[in-house]
């Protein structure tokens, strides 16, 4: 696991002579996950849960010379809440939680005309209750308006998957904000 944390973070910050740092942003998203609650949190008592799945993230591009983007991503992804009543013979009550994970992911990114792209790539979860790292993949496709020649407003629809207990699966609608740095390099 070290050793993919280090190649991740090595793609995110390599440097090539045929290439241009290009992009930094961040992108939100809400939508649906798709999960077996019960197998994932281990408990067959659930009193509610939602499936609303949420993303923030701040994210990188570096562009190489044939129009393919290396695409990084850190930041937070909600996955699902639950809540179940406890008692212990003495007292009772309602426990709930978000579950959360920190994640680095890096894809690689295409854009099919001016402002049509598609993107797909692995990343890494980190549960934010300590529960575990696990892999996950993610795949999107999209639009990019430009609104000016630094700033551009990406919109996509997207799958992504998380590899833990009850394999996680959201299907979201992400909007984004991005500032063209090419410039400055």
């Amino acid at each position: 696991m070290k050793t993919l944390i280090i190649f991740l973070l090595l793609a995110n910050f390599s440097v090539s002579l045929h290439s241009q740092f290009k992009n930094i942003g961040i992108i939100t998203g809400a939508g649906h996950t798709f999960v077996d609650i019960e197998k994932a949190i281990d408990w067959d008592d659930l009193e509610e849960w939602d499936y609303v799945g949420v993303i923030i993230k701040a994210l990188g591009e570096y562009e190489f010379k044939n129009e393919l983007i290396l695409y990084t991503e850190i930041g937070a992804t909600r996955l699902y809440y639950w809540e179940y009543r406890w008692s212990d013979g003495y007292y009772s009550g309602f426990r709930y939680r978000s579950e959360w994970t920190t994640n680095l992911q890096v894809h690689l990114k295409k854009f099919l005309s001016d402002n049509w792209f598609i993107q797909a790539g692995p990343g890494i979860h980190i549960f934010n209750d300590g529960s575990g790292t696990v892999p996950g993949i993610s795949a999107a496709a999209g639009y990019t308006a430009f609104l000016t020649d630094e700033i551009s407003i990406p919109v996509a629809a997207r799958l992504e998957s998380v590899f833990g207990s009850g394999t996680p699966t959201s299907l979201l609608l992400t909007v984004g904000f991005n500032y063209d740095i090419s410039d400055l390099f």
